[in-house]
């Protein structure tokens, strides 16, 4: 009874790794991540860049840094992530938005 108890837990744990691991897309063995469907690497790597120089405005979430921050009140993190793509998206530079989002949401890190 022990021993089929053992090979049920053995043979449950085996079903879990196989559905809830990772899947590699290389031969190394690392995990590849795709960006989300439908973003641009590029611009979001650059919202992140503007994004590291702020905390969160909305003044609900205790100030989380906006680049960790996913608040979804006035003012707060995504909104402030949307204005920063939406700038960028048009032509503005990472400094340029930097000064505009400043200026419109402050807390700025210095």
């Amino acid at each position: 009874m022990i021993v089929a108890g053992v090979l049920f837990f053995f043979s449950a744990g085996v079903v879990v790794t196989m559905v809830y691991s990772p899947v590699s897309n290389t031969n190394n063995g690392s995990t590849i991540v795709q960006p989300a469907a439908g973003k641009n690497p590029n611009l979001e790597s650059q919202v992140k860049l503007v994004a590291a120089n702020f905390k969160c405005a909305c003044g609900q979430c205790g100030e989380l840094f906006l680049i960790d921050c996913t608040c979804d009140m006035p003012r707060g993190a995504v909104e402030e992530k949307s204005y920063i793509r939406n700038q960028l998206h048009q032509g503005m530079t990472v400094d340029q938005v930097i000064n505009l989002l400043d200026k419109k949401y402050g807390h700025r890190i210095i």
